[in-house]
C-alpha cells in the first residue's frame, strides 16, 4: 500500500531556502527548487543556467543527472533559492 503524503514532500527547512517572487533576484549558477502542484512531479532542483532577458524564461541544469529544461514562469512555480550556496557578487570579485 503507497500512502501519499504532500506535505511531506514538499517539507523545506526554512533556513536553507528563501522563497523567490520574480525570477529578476536569479543569476546564473544559483541553486534553487522549483515547486509545483503537478502530483507525478512535485519539485525540480538544480542549478540556474541561464535566464531570459525578461526573465520569464530559465534553463536549469537538474541536479538529478536529467540535464537542462527550459521552465515558463507563467506555469505557476513556486521558487526557492537555495541560500547555503555562494552567490557571485561584485564584492567577491576584487
Amino acid at each position: 500500500m503507497y500512502i501519499s503524503n504532500q506535505r511531506a514532500s514538499l517539507a523545506v527547512p526554512s533556513s536553507l531556502r528563501l522563497e523567490v517572487t520574480t525570477w529578476h533576484q536569479l543569476n546564473a549558477g544559483d541553486t534553487i527548487v522549483l515547486l509545483t502542484s503537478d502530483k507525478l512531479n512535485p519539485r525540480f532542483a538544480g542549478r540556474v543556467d541561464d535566464i531570459s532577458p525578461d526573465s520569464r524564461y530559465l534553463w536549469l541544469i537538474q541536479s538529478n543527472g536529467a540535464g537542462r529544461r527550459l521552465f515558463h514562469r507563467a506555469e505557476g512555480f513556486t521558487t526557492l533559492l537555495d541560500s547555503v550556496a555562494p552567490r557571485n557578487t561584485d564584492a567577491d570579485i576584487r
